[in-house]
């Protein structure tokens, strides 16, 4: 687990990079970020609160926000593809994300999940910009 302060540190420097290299929406603005311990937490609205299957990061399109659980990343390398993947399902249409879903599709094959975590094949291009030493030691793959 990485510390939320981290985690955020990690934001503030790729996000702005992401947002730049992959553009706006169709649907709307740029994504808001936010950062909780895990998402039973965050939904419950209980500090402690835990569940048995925790998420990593989720794409929320009714508010507009990329959400990460820090309890559930393990370093840079993972933080940065979250960001990814989620901010692939942010440029996605959210009919077809359904529509996809009604036409049988599970998470394991939907055309959607895939482009997404295709998409965090992408995370080196980022690490790079962090540029920091600090980082480099979680980088190193």
């Amino acid at each position: 687990m990485m510390k939320k302060e981290i985690v955020k540190n990690i934001i503030d420097k790729v996000y702005p990079k992401i947002k730049a290299d992959y553009g706006l929406s169709k649907w709307d603005d740029f994504p808001k970020i936010e950062i909780h311990r895990n998402i039973y937490e965050m939904a419950s609205g209980i500090e402690g609160m835990e569940g048995e299957d925790n998420a990593q990061a989720n794409f929320d399109r009714h508010n507009n926000t990329i959400q990460l659980f820090y309890s559930e990343i393990r370093d840079t390398k993972h933080v940065i593809q979250c960001l990814l993947h989620e901010y692939r399902h942010y440029l996605q249409s959210a009919t077809w994300f359904k529509r996809y879903y009604q036409m049988g599709y599970d998470y394991s094959n939907h055309p959607y999940e895939l482009a997404a975590t295709t998409e965090e094949s992408n995370w080196k291009t980022y690490a790079k910009k962090l540029g920091e030493a600090k980082y480099c030691s979680y980088i190193m793959v």
